[in-house]
């Protein structure tokens, strides 16, 4: 996409104000049963109710939801998110069965603003952070995570987990390659997960990553399932479920679970 067709579609997202008519990848209008609810329970610290097409936050403020607006395709979205955007596509915990379907990348979607006022901004030095960590038993590493929504007590959990393993699965744990890193996302130019401190990549030699590949992606996997095990039962998503693979990639993501998770 040309940069000003990109900057044109980033504009609205801060007011959530988006259209476009459906395309190729266009996912469903109808948000999947209970989505909102989950997103509210997911983030209590911050989320009071959802009320209409608004988001309630505990400081008051109103939030459009855009659940209303039309469908559009899978790359509209990504560029230019509503918050209703971002949970259309439902993560699934558990094993890997086969390659994810076309454009089924779940948690890459993402309300720019919504992010932004939850941990901050780190252009400006506002995201909260405390040191975790890393695989101590393997050779000690200090990572930067964010404090908001006890995202570094959660990682802290996902060590233990992953410290209970055999020493075998040491070549995809260690080192990390990080954690927070002000950065946009590559393919978009938005701020990454990583800018507000909410994920961690491993293993970059043991890993795939569907922008280093040529052409069409191709999805594949050399990360095992026991790792993805241990993030997910912290709610972290894994990047090697998305269309768009990124299998080094974990990211808080509580809302995107099912309830019986």
């Amino acid at each position: 996409m040309l940069p000003a067709a990109r900057r044109a579609l980033l504009a609205g997202i801060g007011a959530g104000i988006v259209g476009g008519a459906m395309g190729r990848g266009a996912l469903g209008q109808t948000l999947p049963a209970g989505s909102l609810d989950r997103l509210v329970r997911a983030y209590p610290d911050h989320l009071a109710a959802w009320q209409g097409d608004a988001l309630i936050w505990r400081d008051g403020t109103r939030m459009p939801i855009g659940a209303g607006l039309p469908a559009r395709d899978f790359e509209a979205m990504l560029l230019s998110a509503t918050v209703a955007d971002g949970l259309r596509q439902t993560y699934r915990p558990g094993p890997v069965d086969g390659p994810p379907p076309r454009d089924h990348s779940p948690g890459r979607i993402r309300n720019t603003a919504f992010f932004l006022k939850m941990y901050g901004d780190c252009r400006a030095g506002g995201v909260p952070m405390r040191p975790v960590a890393w695989m101590p038993h393997l050779g000690r590493q200090s990572l930067s995570v964010t404090a908001v929504n006890d995202v570094a007590g959660r990682l802290e959990r996902v060590v233990q987990g992953l410290e209970a393993l055999p020493d075998r699965y040491r070549a995809w744990l260690v080192p990390s390659a990080g954690t927070m890193s002000c950065r946009p996302v590559a393919d978009t130019g938005l701020v990454s997960m990583h800018g507000y401190g909410a994920a961690i990549d491993i293993a970059t030699r043991q890993s795939d990553y569907w922008h280093w590949a040529r052409g069409e992606p191709s999805w594949r996997n050399r990360i095992p399932f026991e790792i993805v095990e241990a993030f997910e039962a912290e709610r972290f998503i894994w990047g090697g479920k998305w269309f768009h693979y990124d299998t080094m990639h974990f990211e808080y993501r509580p809302e995107l679970f099912p309830s019986s998770a």
